[in-house]
């Protein structure tokens, strides 16, 4: 595509370029600073294949990688060999014409029965303003689309070159010219060219084709309208050699400023220089003027003709038709080329990937073309690159092709032209057959494994519905029998599972075992709380290689007082403490696993060290520290403090977690998991998450959606699904509200998280000490049983300090009149919400006859 220049210095040159060329194709970058033109070129030995697939009978595809450490190339080349007779090349456009859509799309229009896309790659450059093909499109000899011709050496195309399939099936790629000549009165002249700047002496005709709609000549010259033809051009109705005549609607003479409007039912004659353009004032409005537009005969059997350029590689040769050291030659970028064998029997695309630092560089046209030679490739012509640049292939399986290559946009970009393989086969018979075994391994008798049959393809790869009546199966080797889709092993032996389909077979090597050397059952030495269920299994080895056996065969049992099994192997255990072993029986022989119901609890976390747990939260705020002075704990040292906050305006469920950096082993699979949590009667919902040995989240609940609806101290549990794999481990416990109307901010406190192996376990603990929650402007009255001295009642002797110990300021102490009663005001901007307060009453308070308090007293209270 075209882009701004990336040196200022360069601005009004480049911004005056994009002003005249509206083409989408290799990026108008200007050189990196440091970059010359003698840059290494990279052998096609440095190329590294990294995929090189059969998409069909005579079509490949294969990416290929360099690495120089200089530059970085990723290419992929698609062959199609278009001497089978089913194997051809189509050209596309999206319907309407003009507009633009992806590579893949376009694809996708195309590909039916008898009409199979394998692979595509983007066409020639096109006109962003108007979606029109930039160059030549025609369609059995019809002319779709004029397109232009490059007005020098540093455009794509001064040297008009095309793509095109011709009626036997063989491709060509080479330079052509347009013979054109217009008519008056009996008087043919030749035409120089089409839709290209006018120069000096040139005659040049401007159709509809062209990507503006006047001519943007100049004065010095004579311009000729020709409107109402019988057949319109750029348009399939016109055949080259063919002559359209219309009428001269307007004549611009020499000499006069303006501009001359391209009609869209016409065509203008533009004819530099006073002295040629004197030799036809004797044409007026009113004239017919006939024109007609022919090509080589090389050319006449083409079934189309896609014109681009410049051509790359001729004869075998590097030899680039444009100007190597322009701008659009010499800048690396995405690219996008078509090529032939020397007899045209064989059709190459060919991408490279480009403006992708560490994968892809790109490559100027020099190296492209050096590049497309190292290939073999006899002649090639370039198409349209930078971000238009897509290579797309039908993979093994699939119906229509996908991108294989990375687009410089990162997507793919919608273009004007297209180009595609294409088998054209309907007759299609089942050649290769996917299948495969349930699970891969040796197979003890008496068992059995089921078998899968995954895709069908054709001869040319291309995927067949599957019929699941017309699968057959066989055994060879004598060592089974087929029971449906299932193998049943019956004795020793080496042989083969075979599927057929139509013509299609696929064979499945089996080995039938009867020995085994070596049976686990797992969970083993495993502890389990009661009234749990447990699901056990089993695998058997010989040779340290897993067999395929049905665990059907096995017969379960259990030894001790643990509880009941299920010839599924789901142990149920009892209500009692009891230590045991499950039972798995197998061709006569007894393996067992150690199995402990009930003992006691193990503690998970004392919450004695805040490194081990970090703060989460969604839609809230909070935070988690280990409790501090006189906040409350159950026992210990400390507690968990964890607050929240969900008042943060978001709306939709809000939670606030404690994770835990290293999630807390389980010992096997507990009754329950249980914790003392002191509530702040809020009414949420307390939960937990635990992680299983698949890896899983399992989410637990201490208490129902509402229900830390209690203020102080209390035991709860959480169960734990008989579902969940084991091992388990505790992740994070959080807070979760999901009413709009409930979200308020709180804290709670968190102490002995334990598993609990027993649901009759004691949980009692000596009696936690609850305190009384308070409004953040409470006043408190102290009342004495004996009048007090006045002068001992004061802020230091009678004084409120915070969880950590400091006194709070702002504290207002007075004395009633009878001397009884003390009142402890709050602060005037109050307490601090979801604290904890103590109120201290120090020994230094005397009674009225001078007699001190025996001990200090205290309240110990939290805001609410």
């Amino acid at each position: 595509m075209l882009h701004k220049g990336t040196r200022q210095l360069w601005f009004v040159r480049v911004l005056s370029l994009m002003m005249i060329f509206t083409i989408i194709g290799a990026a108008y970058n200007l050189p990196m600073l440091g970059w010359t033109a003698e840059s290494p070129s990279v052998s096609a030995a440095s190329y590294q294949v990294k995929e090189n697939n059969e998409v069909a009978p005579g079509v490949t595809h294969r990416k290929e990688q360099m690495d120089s450490g200089y530059l970085e190339e990723a290419t992929n080349i698609m062959e199609v060999d278009v001497s089978k007779s089913y194997n051809t090349v189509q050209m596309n456009y999206p319907v309407p014409f003009p507009s633009l859509s992806p590579v893949t799309t376009q694809a996708k229009s195309i590909s039916e029965e008898g009409n199979r896309v394998l692979g595509s790659i983007n066409g020639s450059f096109y006109h962003t303003n108007n979606a029109l093909p930039a160059y030549l499109v025609s369609e059995h000899q019809s002319i779709f689309n004029l397109g232009a011709i490059s007005s020098d050496s540093n455009g794509y195309m001064s040297i008009p070159t095309a793509f095109g399939m011709d009626e036997n099936g063989r491709a060509q790629v080479g330079e052509f010219y347009f013979d054109m000549e217009f008519e008056h009165d009996g008087d043919r002249v030749n035409v120089d060219s089409v839709n290209k700047d006018r120069e000096a002496g040139e005659i040049i005709v401007y159709t509809p084709s062209y990507r503006f709609d006047w001519t943007k000549s100049n004065k010095y010259g004579i311009e000729i309208t020709v409107d109402n033809l019988d057949k319109p051009l750029d348009s399939s109705e016109v055949d080259f050699g063919e002559q359209v005549t219309g009428n001269v609607t307007k004549i611009r003479p020499y000499g006069k400023e303006g501009r001359t409007q391209v009609p869209d039912d016409g065509f203008v004659l533009s004819i530099q220089g006073g002295a040629l353009a004197s030799r036809y004032n004797d044409i007026e409005v009113g004239d017919d003027l006939s024109l007609s537009i022919d090509i080589p005969s090389a050319w006449k059997d083409t079934q189309y003709m896609l014109g681009s350029g410049p051509m790359l590689v001729q004869n075998g040769q590097v030899d680039i038709s444009m100007n190597e050291d322009s701008y659009r030659a010499s800048e690396r970028h995405p690219r996008t080329a078509v090529g032939t064998s020397k007899d045209g029997s064989k059709v190459y695309f060919v991408t490279v990937d480009g403006r992708q630092n560490g994968y892809s560089d790109g490559m100027n046209l020099t190296e492209f073309a050096e590049y497309l030679e190292s290939k073999g490739i006899y002649q090639a012509m370039n198409l349209d690159g930078g971000g238009s640049t897509t290579m797309a292939v039908r993979q093994r399986g699939h119906t229509l092709p996908s991108v294989v290559n990375s687009p410089s946009d990162g997507w793919q970009r919608s273009v004007s032209t297209t180009l595609h393989a294409v088998n054209t086969a309907t007759d299609g018979q089942p050649t290769h057959l996917e299948a495969e075994k349930a699970k891969e391994g040796k197979i003890m008798a008496g068992s059995s494994v089921e078998v899968e049959v995954g895709s069908l393809f054709d001869q040319y790869n291309y995927p067949i519905s599957i019929n699941e009546s017309n699968i057959r199966y066989s055994v060879t080797g004598n060592v089974g029998h087929m029971e449906g889709d299932r193998f049943v092993a019956d004795r020793e032996g080496s042989g083969a599972i075979v599927v057929t389909y139509g013509t299609a077979t696929k064979e499945l090597p089996v080995e039938v075992v009867e020995d085994v050397d070596r049976f686990t059952i797992s969970p083993s030495d495993v502890r389990l709380g009661t009234d749990t269920k447990q699901d056990f299994h089993a695998d058997a080895y010989l040779d340290n290689e897993e067999l395929i056996f049905d665990k059907s065969t096995i017969e379960w049992s259990t030894e001790g007082s643990i509880g009941t099994i299920d010839q599924n192997g789901t142990l149920s255990a009892g209500n009692d403490a009891a230590k045991g072993s499950v039972v798995a029986s197998l061709n006569g022989n007894e393996y067992k696993a150690a199995v402990t119901v009930g003992g006691k609890a193990q503690a998970l976390d004392e919450f004695t060290s805040n490194d081990a747990w970090t703060y989460d939260a969604v839609r809230a705020k909070g935070a988690n520290r280990l409790s501090t002075g006189f906040e409350p704990l159950v026992a210990g040292d400390a507690s968990m403090r964890f607050e929240y906050d969900f008042v943060t305006g978001q709306t939709g469920t809000a939670a606030s977690y404690i994770v835990r950096k290293n999630p807390i082993s389980i010992d096997g699979r507990p009754d329950h998991i249980g914790m003392w949590v002191y509530g702040d009667d809020h009414d949420h919902w307390l939960r937990g998450k635990l992680i299983d040995g698949n890896g899983q989240t399992v989410t637990i609940s201490f208490t129902e959606q509402g229900e830390l609806d209690w203020s102080g101290w209390k035991y709860v549990t959480a169960e734990i699904p008989d579902t969940a794999a084991l091992p388990l481990s505790v992740s994070r416990i959080y807070i979760a509200e999901i009413d709009e109307d409930n979200k308020n901010r709180g804290v709670i406190f968190l102490d002995r998280l334990r598993a609990s192996y027993d649901d009759s376990e004691d949980t009692e603990v000596d009696e936690p000490e609850d305190y009384e929650y308070v409004r953040d402007n409470k006043e408190w009255r102290v009342e004495f049983n004996t009048t007090l001295l006045d002068s001992s009642v004061s802020e230091g002797t009678i004084y409120v300090i915070d969880h950590n110990g400091d006194k709070v300021d702002g504290i207002e102490v007075r004395l009633s009149n009878d001397q009884t009663k003390v009142y402890v005001e709050a602060p005037e901007e109050g307490y601090e919400g979801v604290q904890f307060y103590k109120l201290l009453v120090t020994d230094e308070v005397t009674s009225s006859k001078g007699v001190h308090m025996k001990e200090e007293v205290y309240k110990i209270f939290q805001v609410e």
